[in-house]
């Protein structure tokens, strides 16, 4: 408003301006020709500053009327920044987890990423001008009509290409999903199997990045697929993974636990409410683990029936201190493999400093043994804390041998599957650059006509 006041003023001082050139008694035509030229700017920029409220009025129902929302336009833009930003990390997880099994999966991890970079980039260039244009629309309206009443036109062009910017972007600038969508179509068919990931917490909400998964498909059984951190993304190039009921485990110490995926069919999961515009298909299933607290380095925490609250304070490889708040009896498992051997537990500062007085079972994972003990928890608050001794020449995990083979038996597929990913990759990353850049240099033509119009054009001045 301090602008608008002070162009106000500047328009007055115009308009005097004009006058005393029209009444100098000095007849110099370079001069004179001022007159006219400031007494018309001056009418001119004080219609502009006292109207600016009607122009961005209008300005906002011909929006609305060309069907353009901003809270939209910002939400789905701020959408896809986030969208690309989970496929990107996603796809450095997956790098980081193939490229000791497949050499070179980096070379086609990077020309997966490197269209989508170029689509996060145009889209956050998109969504900081949209910014400024939405939350700045009077500031850059009335910095623009002051630059214009600046006498003797000295700022009139940089102020009418401001002032026309901001009308100009904050009009048409909400219409860009429609203009996206012109550009998106393609009669080719997308992607029928999805790409999946999501992340894995236990059945507290607590994260869960170590670790492996199993997955079980009619009669046959992929593990362990080992987790590098708490979230994972699968390629469904199995089309048995999507057409057949599917169970994820959580394939740990000898026991697979039960997942929240429990004899799904992931096609009916991930196709029942997928946006298919933009064609290539992600799903995002999170996977629960059913009883576990925590698992780290061949040592698991589990506990059945669920408590009311369970806060691990410590866990490490030679003490373990966590409270359980149970209304109800419960019983601790701690599974752990060979390497471990168990030195004392205490509970509530009751220690036992052998476990001959608590239930155990013994198991094999894979190439490694181990054992579980059970301990019996009572009702109430307890605090129970487990110290152990490692033995640093036996191993605490399965050999890698079993999850290379897993990786292969994942990927024993065709690579049209990937040919058709990398393409529609790219083509909707391409797009996303191009439509960007075609939209904005629309615009800014727009406004640079429209400020030509406003700024220098006789039109103007023949009709006031």
């Amino acid at each position: 408003m301090h602008l608008l006041l002070i162009a106000y003023y500047l328009s007055i001082l115009t308009f005097y301006l004009g006058v005393l050139i029209y009444a100098l008694p000095i007849p110099l035509t370079g001069l004179k020709k001022w007159g006219p030229k400031l007494i018309t700017d001056a009418f001119f920029i004080a219609i502009l500053t006292l109207s600016l409220n009607t122009i961005v009025n209008v300005a906002e129902y011909l929006r609305a009327l060309a069907g353009g929302s901003w809270e939209a336009f910002l939400l789905q833009i701020k959408s896809v920044i986030a969208f690309r930003t989970v496929i990107v990390f996603l796809f450095s997880i997956f790098s980081n987890i193939f490229s000791k099994f497949l050499p070179g999966i980096n070379r086609l991890i990077t020309l997966i990423t490197n269209p989508i970079l170029t689509s996060l980039y145009s889209n956050m260039l998109l969504y900081s001008i949209a910014t400024v244009v939405y939350r700045g629309i009077w500031l850059l309206s009335s910095l623009g009509i002051f630059l214009m009443a600046i006498p003797f036109r000295i700022a009139r062009n940089a102020g009418a290409f401001i002032f026309s910017f901001a009308l100009v972007f904050y009009i048409a600038l909400p219409l860009y999903p429609s203009f996206y969508r012109i550009l998106l179509y393609s009669p080719s068919t997308p992607l029928e199997t999805p790409i999946i990931y999501g992340s894995i917490i236990n059945e507290f909400g607590q994260p869960i990045s170590d670790g492996y998964i199993g997955i079980e498909i009619k009669d046959s059984y992929i593990g362990p697929v080992p987790l590098y951190s708490s979230n994972y993304i699968f390629f469904t190039t199995n089309s048995k993974m999507l057409s057949s009921p599917t169970t994820i485990y959580f394939d740990v110490v000898g026991h697979q636990f039960y997942t929240n995926i429990s004899n799904i069919n992931l096609h009916d999961v991930c196709f029942q409410n997928i946006d298919r515009e933009f064609y290539l298909d992600l799903c995002r299933i999170d996977i629960q683990v059913k009883g576990l607290i925590m698992y780290s380095n061949g040592i698991a925490l589990h506990i059945l029936p669920k408590v009311s609250n369970v806060s691990l304070a410590i866990f490490t490889g030679e003490y373990i201190k966590l409270t359980i708040d149970s209304q109800f009896d419960s019983e601790l498992f701690i599974s752990i493999v060979d390497a471990y051997s168990i030195i004392e537990v205490t509970i509530d500062n009751a220690t036992s400093a052998s476990m001959d007085g608590f239930t155990s079972y013994q198991w094999y994972w894979y190439d490694l043994m181990g054992s579980t003990y059970i301990i019996n928890i009572p009702q109430g608050s307890h605090i129970i804390e487990i110290k152990m001794r490692l033995n640093d020449r036996l191993f605490v995990e399965p050999s890698e041998a079993y999850s290379y083979a897993t990786i292969q038996q994942m990927f024993s597929v065709d690579n049209a599957f990937f040919a058709d990913m990398l393409n529609e990759i790219a083509r909707i990353a391409y797009i996303d650059l191009i439509a960007s850049l075609m939209f904005l240099s629309l615009l800014t033509s727009i406004s640079w006509g429209l400020s030509r119009l406003i700024g220098a054009s006789g039109k103007i001045r023949v009709l006031l």
